[in-house]
């Protein structure tokens, strides 16, 4: 699998940057993982990609950069290169990496989750894949506003694992909600 978006300061002291800690907890289950991305200069930059390194997770295709965000040919390429990827995680992504992501999705058989938030014209890009086949369909998640001890890049995570190991997307989603404790109401 892999997970794409923007290694950035956490938003807290406490919190965890989403895009290293949704790969961190689907590394920590076995799954391979790599991470498509922008990291900063400097010591913080460094200190994510040890992160990474040290969780097990693969960051060949994280450029160094004050980039504001990754570009579609830079994930084109990735796709290109890695193999066998079951799994799309894109993470706050700007609108211009769905159309990407969701046609990569569509030739690689790869499951497509986007979780936001997402801007008008993302969430516009959302609504037209939706008329594809409900198992092609990708799956948007929203992040709660305010999650401390990162349960939410565990939820993302568990699902993502569920998905790379060939789960049907609906059952991967109950199953992942089961397994958390977490009702869906």
């Amino acid at each position: 699998m892999i997970v794409v978006g923007i290694l950035a300061p956490p938003a807290s002291p406490r919190a965890a940057d989403p895009v290293v800690e949704i790969a961190r907890r689907a590394a920590a289950t076995g799954a391979r993982t790599e991470v498509v991305g922008v990291a900063p200069d400097g010591a913080l930059g460094d200190r994510q990609l040890v992160q990474l390194a040290a969780a097990g997770v693969g960051h060949a295709t994280v450029t160094r950069s004050a980039a504001p965000g990754v570009e579609p040919a830079d994930l084109e390429l990735a796709l290109r290169y890695l193999p066998d990827v079951r799994v799309i995680a894109l993470v706050a992504p700007a609108s211009a990496l769905l159309s990407t992501a969701r046609a990569a999705s569509a030739w690689s058989g790869a499951s497509l989750v986007v979780v936001g938030p997402l801007d008008a014209d993302g969430l516009a890009a959302i609504d037209a894949a939706s008329v594809a086949p409900a198992s092609d369909a990708p799956i948007l998640l929203e992040p709660p506003a305010h999650d401390p001890d990162g349960a939410f890049a565990g939820l993302v995570a568990a699902l993502a694992v569920r998905l790379d190991a060939g789960e049907d997307p609906a059952l991967a989603w109950r199953s992942t909600l089961a397994t958390l404790a977490i009702d869906p109401a």
